[in-house]
């Protein structure tokens, strides 16, 4: 009888607890672009633990459909992603991909990234000048999927991969350098831009209807600066 009473017991705070998460949890669905979309299409899940407390910082962790961390970290706004602090990522088997350190918002500090098999990728340093508003990456050591070294000491070369953007070019002293060419799926161009320490100066992009791009800086490419057809 006093088992029965005892297992009783620990049902009904199992299930006070488990009340008292929901009510202090948020959980929002994301598509591939990671924007807030309904149940039925999403790709990815995201929990704010404390999302009904007020709090200097709330704890933020993305999940894969198949229930694995796919990123965690914490933001100083609990209904928009402003990272500050160490964020980790994963991949869908769970294994690390990277981590990144944030200071409201800016990448600042080291920054590290993996393969999936765990293989170093690449080393990073990220300066962020709150005067200048402008964030300076250093590309430092880098490593391809053979574990061989292409980037020793900011020199070497280079090829950057992000969910949608591929490119590769020459680092020199940590920066990039001279012409990378390039691709981005999502925007269906290819590019080919020109850098000095670092700094876009020039750059061409082509889209899928063959129409040509030219721009003379890093917001002019976001924007798209027409020009010209190619024949």
């Amino acid at each position: 009888m006093k088992g029965n009473i005892l297992l009783f017991l620990l049902l009904i705070i199992s299930v006070q607890l488990s009340a008292q998460i929901n009510m202090v949890s948020k959980k929002i669905f994301l598509d591939s672009l990671n924007r807030e979309c309904t149940p039925e299409n999403y790709a990815y899940t995201r929990v704010i633990t404390n999302y009904s407390q007020k709090s200097i910082r709330y704890v933020v962790t993305d999940f894969y459909k198949n229930g694995r961390k796919k990123m965690t970290g914490s933001t100083l706004d609990r209904d928009v992603l402003k990272k500050d602090g160490e964020f980790i990522c994963y991949y869908k088997n769970g294994t690390k991909e990277s981590v990144i350190n944030y200071s409201e918002d800016h990448k600042t500090g080291k920054e590290i990234s993996w393969y999936e098999n765990q293989g170093k990728k690449c080393e990073k340093q990220n300066i962020w000048d709150p005067k200048t508003k402008k964030l300076q990456t250093l590309i430092l050591n880098c490593w391809d999927e053979n574990k061989n070294q292409t980037v020793t000491d900011g020199n070497g070369d280079y090829e950057e991969r992000d969910q949608f953007v591929t490119q590769k070019g020459s680092i020199k002293d940590g920066l990039k350098q001279g012409y990378w060419e390039g691709s981005d799926s999502l925007k269906k161009i290819t590019f080919i831009d020109n850098y000095d320490k670092g700094v876009l100066i020039s750059g061409v992009s082509v889209d899928e209807n063959n129409v040509k791009f030219s721009y003379s800086s890093l917001s002019e490419k976001q924007a798209g600066k027409k020009t010209s057809k190619l024949k």
